[in-house]
């Protein structure tokens, strides 16, 4: 299974405003519209990081990573469901550039939100916490006004802080793995008769038991040694794939 690790960063809406805390801004007040201003991606388990920004054109810039997107079965990203995808579908849209191919989606937001309960959410105090590194420190808003500016020194910043985003978000993937519900079965990418992990792919489990639900229903037990998964599979297997086994729920 590909799986992309991908973070986007974007401009501002410039609006006109009476007040500083607005309930509501007219479309017509705005000045200029926000857009995409660099993109950072990887493959995960793959060393390079690859970045683009809209120095390069804004065409071209989006083609890239939607280029990107055509290739993967999954894509990993942090709050993403709600801004990284939607924003980059209106830049796409913009330029009549199709939806891409179907890719399954793992916001690790949502697994945060859902199985934890951090002093913040944020993707820096959460690593952080985590042992995993941290974001580059940069001066604030500033950056962003100085990129939009072409500055040259306020770039350098912009591309290493993208980036960075990226390379913690796969530190961050690989430790709540095994937290993840709903995570794209992987199993199903591999073919072999050995019981497989459905998170990660790995073949090296362990049995722990036997499981019975309220109607009786029996099911094996095991742990991915590898993403450290708890998985289980129905004793009378369905004939699809019957040695993928599935996270418990």
């Amino acid at each position: 299974m590909k799986i992309l690790l991908l973070d986007i960063e974007t401009a501002p809406t410039n609006c006109f405003t009476w007040s500083l805390f607005p309930k509501y801004i007219d479309p017509s007040n705005i000045v200029t519209n926000g857009y995409t201003l660099c993109w950072a991606a990887k493959w995960y388990g793959e060393k390079k990081v690859m970045y683009a920004d809209i120095r390069d054109g804004e065409e071209a810039m989006l083609s890239q990573i939607h280029s990107l997107l055509e290739e993967a079965d999954a894509v990993v990203h942090y709050n993403g469901q709600k801004f990284d995808m939607p924003t980059l579908n209106r830049e796409f849209v913009r330029y009549g550039m199709h939806p891409p191919k179907h890719y399954h989606q793992i916001d690790l937001i949502q697994t945060v939100r859902k199985q934890f309960r951090f002093e913040s959410n944020k993707l820096d105090h959460v690593c952080k916490r985590l042992g995993l590194g941290e974001k580059v420190q940069h001066k604030g808003m500033s950056l962003w006004f100085g990129c939009m500016e072409g500055r040259e020194s306020d770039w350098k910043v912009m591309a290493r802080y993208n980036q960075r985003d990226v390379r913690i978000l796969e530190k961050l993937y690989v430790h709540l793995r095994p937290w993840i519900t709903g995570h794209p079965n992987a199993g199903l990418y591999k073919a072999t008769h050995r019981p497989t992990c459905s998170t990660c792919g790995s073949t090296n489990v362990v049995k722990k038991g036997t499981q019975y639900n309220s109607t009786r229903v029996s099911y094996e037990r095991y742990k991915c040694n590898d993403c450290g998964t708890p998985l289980r599979k129905r004793l009378q297997a369905q004939r699809t794939s019957p040695n993928v086994l599935v996270r418990t729920p």
